[in-house]
């Protein structure tokens, strides 16, 4: 399950980094340059025993161009994430706290009245 939640999360934000680089390239093309634009991507990844970072920053012609940023971690009733997004100049932050076991709590709540007293 937990690698799971890594891989999807590392998926999402490639996904959202992904308007970044297809806005640069095509902004080239727009141009007259040509399709070799001087450009590179940096990508950071660190796995723990209870949770990952993952980041990515997008350099271009004139610099920087935006950035992604997923910080996971393990909890002992759930998980949590939280990341950011950067890019032309605005920044979006995010939180997200999932409690697993109060998921687990309800669903015995609904599917069996009287079976547990959590």
């Amino acid at each position: 399950m937990r690698m799971l939640i890594i891989l999807g999360a590392l998926a999402a934000t490639l996904v959202a980094a992904a308007p970044a680089r297809a806005d640069h390239n095509s902004a080239a093309s727009n141009s007259g340059a040509s399709n070799s634009t001087e450009s590179s991507l940096d990508i950071d990844l660190k796995l723990g025993t209870n949770g990952f970072s993952f980041g990515s920053r997008l350099f271009g012609r004139d610099g920087y161009a935006g950035g992604a940023w997923l910080n996971g971690r393990t909890r002992p009733d759930g998980f949590a994430l939280d990341g950011r997004l950067e890019r032309d100049g605005k920044a979006h932050n995010f939180k997200l706290n999932i409690d697993v076991d109060e998921w687990l709590r309800r669903a015995a709540r609904w599917w069996g009245p009287g079976l547990t007293d959590l």
